[in-house]
């Protein structure tokens, strides 16, 4: 995504999706933050603001809830 380049953000747009159809146990926390964070990573180089700030208010939320300091300090970021 830094990258910048054409077809870029797509092509991690769609590697997130693929990611998404896993299926995984539903307790599989380290799968939802790290979607959750990737997400929000793509809405703001998208430029999406709002999508952004949802999945980036609620990846804080997880961090925090789970105690996950490594993903506390990211979200800090």
């Amino acid at each position: 995504m830094a990258r910048g380049a054409d077809g870029d953000l797509a092509e991690a747009g769609a590697a997130i999706d693929r990611l998404a159809g896993v299926q995984t146990d539903p307790r599989f926390v380290l799968y939802e933050i790290t979607l959750l964070r990737l997400r929000a990573l793509l809405a703001r180089a998208r430029g999406d603001e709002a999508a952004y700030r949802e999945y980036r208010d609620r990846y804080v939320v997880m961090a925090n809830s789970l105690g996950f300091e490594g993903h506390m300090a990211w979200a800090e970021r």
